[in-house]
This record gives C-alpha cells, sequence and structure tokens, in this order.
C-alpha cells in the first residue's frame, strides 16, 4: 500500500467539492481511497487530500488520466498539485 498527499490551490472550495464529489467512480478505478481531506488553516481555498493506493504505479496512472485533467479544470484547481508519495518503514 501507498501513502498519497495531494495538496493544490482552488478558486472556490465549495464549487471544487461539488466536482471532487462527482469524480468519486475515478477514484475507485484507481483503487485509490482518500481517507482524510483537510483545508489549510491560513486558506480554505488550499486543498490536502490524504489516502491510500494499491501502488505508485497506481497514483502514477490516476494523476495521468485525461479525465482527472479536465475534473481538475472544471473544478478551479490552481497550478500543478504537489503529490507525495509515501512507503510505510
Amino acid at each position: 500500500m501507498t501513502t498519497v498527499i495531494i495538496s493544490h490551490e482552488v478558486r472556490n472550495y465549495a464549487d471544487w467539492k461539488k466536482v471532487y464529489d462527482a469524480d468519486e467512480v475515478n477514484r475507485t478505478k484507481a483503487g485509490l481511497k482518500v481517507t482524510g481531506l483537510y483545508h489549510s488553516v491560513d486558506n480554505s481555498n488550499m486543498i490536502t487530500l490524504v489516502g491510500e493506493a494499491p501502488s505508485v504505479d497506481a497514483v502514477k496512472s490516476f494523476m495521468a488520466n485525461p479525465e482527472l485533467k479536465a475534473a481538475m479544470e472544471k473544478g478551479g484547481v490552481l497550478g500543478m498539485p504537489d503529490v507525495r508519495m509515501l512507503n510505510k518503514v
């Protein structure tokens, strides 16, 4: 199992959340299980997702999915997300 942490800023959290919720099927297909969704203390439009995926390749495949890119644009994601993948030691 690979832990994944994805952070990015959005134009408007409420608008982004609707698109995020509607994209559950793509996260499930990739085997990505989000275990936590967070706002920054200083900026409610700075979002961090923490989750688990079956492998590093599953995360890379998910991040390369054109449907994800379209959803990110529709949801108002600003810039490229910061993606960290971790293996438990």
